[in-house]
This record gives C-alpha cells, structure tokens and sequence, in this order.
C-alpha cells in the first residue's frame, strides 16, 4: 500500500515538473526508478519557457544567442515521426534506428510514462508538450535535440468532439556561425471536428507566433489533412509564411481520403535527402530528412 501511493504521489509530481518544463539537471528530488534518474542527469537547465501567443513572440525575440550552442545550419538531420503512444511491441528497434545520430527528433503522440521513461532518449535536450493526460501517462509532443533551445512555447487546443488537448512546440535554436535562429514546429493537429473552426484556431496561434521571426523555420508534424479545407488551411499558412513542403520521392506517408496526413515544411533550408520509410510499430511511417543552409 505503501509503495502504490509513493507511486502515485510520485507521478503527479513528475506530471507537474514535465509540463512546467523544471525537470532539470540539478534536481534529483523526482525519485521514479533508475531510467528516470538518469534521464534527469541528462536534461539541462530548461529553456525559457511560454505558453501564451504573445508572451511567446517576446521571449523568442528576446532569446539570448550566447547562451548554448548551435546547429549545424549546413546539415541538420531531423526525424518526425507520430509514434502511436509506443503502443505497438516492436517500437523500441524502430526508434533506436531512426532516431541514431539525429539533430533533431520530432515525436507526436509521444507517450510518457514513469516506468518507461528511460526508454526514449536518443538526444539530450528535451522540450515536451502535454496534451492527454490520464492516472498513469501523459500524451503530447516531444522535440528532442543535440543542442540546447534558446526558447521554447508550447499550447494546447482542445478537441471539439472528443474534448481532448492537441500539443504544439514551438522550439527554438542557435545556428553555428550565424546571427539568425532556427525555429522548430512540432504539431499534433486538432483532428475530430465537424467544421474547420478549432482546426484554423490552432493554425492561426502558430502563424501569429512564426510571422515575426526573420530567419530559417522547420514545420513538421502529425498535420491531420484528411480534408480539402485542412489542406487549404496549410496550404494558405505556408504560403503567408514562405514555407515550402518538403518531397519524398518514395512516398510512404499515411494516407486518409487518399490525402498525406504528416508533413514537413522548410524556409530558407532546402532538403539534400528526404525518405519516408514503412514501420510497423505505429499506425503512421516516419519521415527522415538532411536540410542545409
């Protein structure tokens, strides 16, 4: 009886340090089993942090460049991939292997949980949206990187039907031998709704944040563009922010309606490789890309 409550009341703990971004590298006061403690002996001290649209604008705007190191702006390789809550048995191999010597991983539906937590690190920077949230687990996004954000905003837009959260992050980097900064999207969209209202909603937050910024933008996730309206929405996004998609020569995206649901878009990087490969430890195929400057 003892060690359920401890458990519990060791959760809510850890919920609560994940989702105000104070799960740091000095504080070992967490104590949630052995993959825990060293994933807490890996983390730095967190970023600056928002989660409000315009207190988000002023803190990437005011985001120091000294203050960690950067990207290599001439080859980062990234990985997005929506992992299906880890919920298949054979996800370990698949993410070991695709995550191996990225700059940057962008999960969706990354599913934390107390006694699985160590299983995931192939980076030692993490910047982690909730969404969903039950006893046991919290659902969001998660960005991990080689290098320490400058900043970080993350949000959360609630399902009109299923009254569940949607997580954006909003991460941002240094770039090595440049005054520019690199900003990061990794969003889990709005996905049951009857019309595009909460769809646009949650668009619309995230160009208000990217149309102040001057330099390089990756924008990538679970985009859920099953729809001709919410491909409009991305597509007219986009456009007013001078993104362009990313090409996959052999395309295994998931597909619904015929219509790719994730996707990666790029300003002022180009991609010299991209590969969209089939697992089946998720429902959705991660897409693999090397941008450069």
């Amino acid at each position: 009886m003892t060690n359920h409550r401890t458990h519990r009341m060791t959760w809510a703990r850890f919920l609560l340090l994940l989702g105000t971004g104070t799960f740091v590298t000095s504080c070992t006061t967490v104590q949630t089993g052995p993959e825990a403690q060293a994933l807490a002996s890996s983390i730095s001290s967190p970023a600056a942090e928002s989660h409000e649209v315009e207190s988000c604008r002023q803190l990437l705007d005011s985001a120091p460049l000294g203050s960690a190191a950067g990207l290599n702006a001439s080859e980062i390789r990234l990985v997005s991939w929506n992992m299906q809550k880890k919920s298949l048995p054979n996800w370990r191999a698949d993410y070991s292997r695709l995550t191996d010597g990225r700059d940057l991983i962008l999960i969706q539906e990354a599913s934390l949980r107390v006694d699985t937590i160590g299983d995931l690190p192939a980076a030692p920077h993490w910047s982690f949206a909730p969404g969903y949230r039950t006893d046991d687990s919290i659902t969001g996004v998660l960005t991990l990187s080689r290098t320490q954000p400058l900043a970080r905003c993350s949000f959360a837009n609630t399902e009109p039907l299923l009254r569940t959260p949607k997580a954006t992050s909003i991460t941002q980097f240094a770039l090595q031998d440049s005054d520019e900064t690199l900003l990061v999207v990794n969003v889990h969209a709005v996905n049951f709704s009857l019309g595009l209202g909460s769809y646009k909603r949650q668009f619309k937050q995230i160009s208000d944040v990217l149309e102040r910024h001057q330099g390089p933008i990756i924008f990538s996730g679970d985009l859920n563009t099953w729809r001709a309206g919410r491909t409009q929405t991305i597509e007219a996004m986009a456009s007013k922010l001078g993104l362009s998609a990313v090409e996959f020569s052999d395309d295994n995206r998931k597909r619904f309606f015929g219509s790719p649901l994730d996707h990666i878009y790029v300003r002022g990087l180009s991609a010299t490789h991209s590969d969209s490969s089939v697992v089946t430890s998720s429902d959705h195929n991660p897409m693999t890309v090397t941008l450069g400057m």
